[in-house]
């Protein structure tokens, strides 16, 4: 037996490789098929000039009587911003 003989008996044929390069002709006309149908759906595709963008927001306002409004974001609204950015 030779060498080419031994190697080739170790390893198994995968045969989807081996008819893709039989025939590469194929391989060619799906690509090209896949690719115009990917144009095609491209072109296609429902677009928007200016589409309508909604950004979730909440608006918190706090009352806390007596206090300077510095004492009443850095005691009360900040620590419920940072719990509701938690939640989402």
């Amino acid at each position: 037996m030779s060498a080419l003989e031994n190697l080739t008996a170790k390893f198994k044929e995968f045969k989807p490789t081996t008819w893709s390069i039989k025939n590469r002709t194929s391989i060619y006309l799906m690509m090209l098929f896949i690719s115009a149908i990917g144009v095609y759906e491209f072109v296609t595709l429902p677009k928007e000039q200016f589409p309508d963008i909604v950004i979730p927001t909440v608006y918190i306002q706090t009352v806390y009587v007596g206090n300077s409004p510095r004492d009443i974001e850095n005691l009360v609204t900040q620590p419920i911003e940072k719990q509701i950015k938690g939640i989402t």
